[in-house]
């Protein structure tokens, strides 16, 4: 269809999600994460592997420093949680980061279900939720020729418009940087080389894409002053909205226009594309996600692990003069290896590496 190659939508929803809470820490929680970020400082890996705090069967890394404002700071691959150590009402006690891959594979509302269950273990109550920014977003195709249009058709309230290259090709552009509403149109193809998140290439293709074409993303940033001003308070408000949002960016914000020798530039047209992006509703329903099972550990790739092992196992053995990595050649690099850590270790080479296997276990959020 004419219409498709205009612009054709693969996927749309809610890309970040922050989320802040105020309410009185549970009695002893302020405690036991002092001790855990304690260990987490420790010159002593065998007590750093034991930073971790188990909430709500998450298995959360205590970070070893905080952040402003934030004494503690939890962390798997749901959620990013700053938790403040003062009884200061100056900012919320608990602030949160939901994950992209959540929001994606489960949808916002069935994440904030599941992030109230581990708030609650840590508050008494929960006085106050916040959506403090929100990100929304829409992929698509076009034969539209991003990389020619030129910044004067782009009609939007912000002062800042950059355009981001790679070797002389066109990645994307940025309007209103470091503003309350901020807007980034970007190669998403080429941006999951960087971020890994090869699974939205299966979302796309069961949504049409044909593993050929670029796929662009536009997404709007809305901080808090921004939804604070629209009557955003509440996930409920910003759900209830979140379609007059999208209307509000890509019409009134910012908008894609057709040059012509009018020298009112708001009186442009609307470029046919535009008019489309314009027509996505991010909620047409209810807004779940992909229905894609998200572990909540973070562990790395099977492309990280291998390339990088197979990368020590080719280095040695070139070094000892074998041929092939075979089981020959494993077994040596074992023996040697062996070895080589009685040597560091003093003879506790097993004491050491379960040491090592148990930090990786707390980073990778795995029991």
């Amino acid at each position: 269809m004419e219409s498709e190659k205009v612009f054709k939508k693969v996927f749309k929803g809610v890309d970040s999600l922050y989320i802040s809470y105020r309410g009185l820490l549970r009695e002893g929680v302020k405690e036991y994460l002092e001790e855990k970020k304690r260990l987490a400082q420790s010159d002593d890996e065998t007590d750093r592997a034991m930073s971790r705090m188990v909430i709500n069967f998450h298995l959360f890394e205590v970070k070893d420093r905080g952040t402003k404002g934030y004494s503690f700071i939890l962390v798997d691959n749901w959620y990013r949680i700053q938790i403040s150590g003062s009884e200061r009402k100056a900012l919320p006690t608990i602030y949160v980061q939901i994950s992209s891959e959540l929001l994606t594979g489960h949808g916002p509302e069935d994440a904030m279900i599941r992030l109230r269950k581990v708030v609650k273990k840590l508050l008494v109550k929960i006085e106050d939720e916040t959506v403090s920014r929100a990100d929304l977003f829409v992929d698509f195709t076009t034969n539209e020729k991003l990389e020619d249009i030129k910044s004067i058709s782009w009609i939007t309230r912000a002062k800042k418009l950059a355009v981001y290259r790679y070797c002389d090709a066109f990645t994307g552009l940025v309007i209103g940087q470091g503003g309350e509403i901020s807007a980034r149109i970007y190669d998403k193809t080429s941006e999951i080389g960087e971020s890994h998140k090869y699974y939205l290439k299966e979302i796309w293709e069961k949504r049409g894409w044909d593993t050929v074409q670029k796929v662009w993303r536009l997404e709007f940033q809305l901080r808090r002053v921004c939804l604070k001003e629209m009557s955003i308070n509440t996930f409920s408000n910003l759900m209830e909205k979140v379609n007059s949002l999208w209307v509000y960016c890509s019409k009134d914000w910012l908008r894609l226009a057709v040059k012509d020798d009018t020298v009112n530039r708001t009186r442009w047209m609307t470029n046919p594309m535009w008019k489309k992006v314009q027509g996505v509703r991010i909620n047409d329903g209810k807004l779940v996600g992909v229905l894609r099972e998200v572990d909540k550990s973070r562990v790395p790739s099977d492309k990280t692990i291998f390339q990088n092992g197979m990368g020590y196992l080719t280095s040695f053995a070139a070094k000892e003069g074998f041929k092939n990595v075979n089981n020959e050649t494993v077994a040596s690099f074992l023996d040697i290896g062996k070895k080589y850590l009685e040597g560091l270790t003093n003879g506790k080479e097993e004491d050491y590496l379960k040491m090592k296997i148990n930090n990786k276990k707390k980073k990778y959020n795995k029991e």
